[in-house]
């Protein structure tokens, strides 16, 4: 590709990365039709969605978010040297509550989602900065975040380093392994709404823990659904020091939206629209940030097809970042991921988290 225009190698790059995205989402494509469709009737279904529209949550999306203004009760669980420091688990009653009570009682039944869980990689001497990562859909293991965040260069770095794990991920899943995707549902709407409500609830209460822990600033990095979860939040909170956003999901109405999902009953122009109102709620697109743009830093892959670009680049554009990396490839693949690091750490250099020296 050497000899190859700019323009067109990149975008030879970009529909490689898309190719690589297309074959990771063509297995839920091929499954979709063997999957039967949820037990409820229309009328119940519509009732549900109701509710979100009926009590204004669609119109003022933000009434419908209540974060708590203090910490829980917490305990540390697991606990264990790391390098010069200690890995913990801390554990913590969630509290949360859905709105709509119409789905409270099936929403609650998975006991294992009522306790929250923080994940951190901590120096002993005294408290750091914290960088508070967000894992991505399906992804919430730390094994996998420690890889997926580079924990321990950031920990090498002067940092400490902590996880949020989302409701319905790694100790909080509804089950087994074929509910590991219970966070998105694409055929039930509401209780998709109650999971992020939900995970800013208890992002918020993990602010709160590491507060009292003495953590002196805490920024936010979150990647995929991470992502999203950090471009929410930072719209609802200013606890956040800063709020960094790597190929980042910031609509779920595709791939997998709810045109994807199997009803026992069908679906007319009507309630496909009110579908979609409730769907898209809680889209960071439909907020503005409580940081200043300088606080906040975008990395995406313009071939994206699991997090489509142009979501991103409408989001962008609407909070006028000016911070925003957009590289070659997909969400899987990427073709000058140093960029995507050299960005991220400049941005930490920036927001007085750590010194160039120190890397």
């Amino acid at each position: 590709m050497t000899g190859l225009p700019p323009p067109v190698k990149t975008r030879l790059l970009d529909t490689a990365g898309s190719l690589v995205d297309r074959i990771f989402l063509l297995p839920p494509k091929l499954a979709a039709p063997f999957v039967p469709p949820p037990v409820m009737d229309r009328n119940t279904y519509e009732q549900q969605l109701d509710f979100y529209i009926d009590n204004g949550y669609v119109a003022r999306p933000s009434s419908f978010f209540s974060l708590p203004s203090a910490a829980p009760a917490f305990s540390i669980i697991e606990e264990r040297p790391y390098h010069d420091g200690r890995y913990q688990v801390i554990a913590y009653n969630s509290g949360y509550e859905t709105k709509n009570p119409m789905i409270r009682d099936a929403y609650h039944a998975h006991a294992a989602n009522r306790t929250g869980y923080m994940v951190r990689w901590i120096h002993g001497d005294r408290p750091r900065n914290t960088v508070l990562c967000l894992h991505g859909y399906m992804l919430g293991e730390p094994r996998q975040a420690r890889k997926m965040f580079r924990v321990k260069h950031l920990f090498s770095a002067g940092l400490d380093v902590a996880l949020f794990i989302a409701p319905f991920h790694w100790r909080r899943r509804a089950g087994d392994v074929s509910k590991r995707g219970f966070f998105l549902q694409p055929g039930n709407a509401g209780m998709t709404c109650e999971c992020v409500g939900q995970s800013m609830h208890d992002l918020a209460v993990t602010f709160h823990i590491l507060v009292q822990l003495g953590a002196p600033q805490i920024g936010l990095i979150g990647a995929s659904l991470g992502g999203y979860n950090t471009a929410l939040f930072v719209c609802l909170s200013d606890m956040p020091a800063f709020g960094a956003m790597m190929v980042p999901a910031v609509n779920f109405s595709a791939p997998l939206g709810p045109d994807t999902a199997r009803h026992a009953f069908p679906v007319d122009t009507p309630l496909r629209q009110k579908i979609f109102n409730v769907w898209e709620m809680h889209s960071p697109l439909k907020f503005l940030p409580k940081l200043s743009s300088d606080r906040l830093l975008v990395v995406a892959s313009r071939g994206d097809r699991l997090c489509p670009f142009e979501h991103v680049q409408a989001l962008c554009n609407k909070w006028r970042i000016s911070d925003c990396h957009f590289l070659s490839g997909g969400h899987w693949l990427v073709f000058n991921s140093r960029q995507r690091g050299r960005a991220w750490y400049d941005f930490l250099s920036r927001m007085k988290f750590l010194d160039n020296s120190e890397l």
